[in-house]
């Protein structure tokens, strides 16, 4: 993906929103690294505590598409009042966008999918909005392993959602991945 220009936007649109894909998953299963490794550029914040990315960060890439990073849910050590509140921001994003291509949820290929990300699967079905799981942090499992929860994740799933397996550490999957985001943004045009 060749990335010419970044802007870091509003998370509420003005006008008709331009073709957009979201990454959701829980707090420490490294989307803003993810992120990074893509646009090939620091821009999203990373941190060794969880729970960084605490409102809807919305990226304009190259002035015509939007990659949007939502808040992470599950481990991070806020109070519940601020889980409620990343909460409404999801649930407001995701569904009053209009041009959500597809909705990249990030599952660390160690834990294997939870509840919460069953949801977000689940919203992204009954919304009729594309799915991709990206299974991060490959390198730190053996490959059979690897092989396995991948196995697992699949017999739970349709057919039709993509499983990419990913290392931002190994730059493993990347290509693929970004290869995915340039076509899924290409159909919202």
């Amino acid at each position: 993906m060749k990335i010419k220009s970044i802007q870091e936007m509003p998370p509420k649109y003005k006008g008709k929103p331009r073709s957009t894909i979201a990454v959701a998953g829980k707090s420490n299963v490294g989307k803003s690294s993810l992120i990074n490794v893509i646009l090939g550029r620091k821009i999203a914040a990373t941190s060794k505590s969880p729970g960084r990315t605490r409102k809807v960060v919305r990226y304009l890439i190259n002035e015509r598409f939007d990659l949007v990073d939502l808040p992470g849910y599950g481990f991070a050590k806020v109070g519940e009042e601020l889980r409620k509140k990343w909460r409404a921001q999801v649930t407001d994003f995701l569904s009053g966008h209009g041009n959500l291509q597809c909705l990249m949820v990030l599952v660390d290929i160690r834990r294997g999918l939870g509840d919460l990300d069953r949801e977000m699967l689940d919203w992204a079905n009954l919304e009729k909005v594309r799915a991709a799981i990206i299974l991060t942090k490959a390198d730190k499992l053996p490959q059979g392993q690897q092989a396995k929860v991948e196995n697992k994740i699949k017999s739970e799933l349709s057919p039709s959602i993509p499983i990419y397996k990913t290392s931002t550490l190994k730059k493993l999957g990347i290509k693929e991945v970004s290869d995915a985001m340039e076509s899924w943004w290409s159909e919202g045009e």
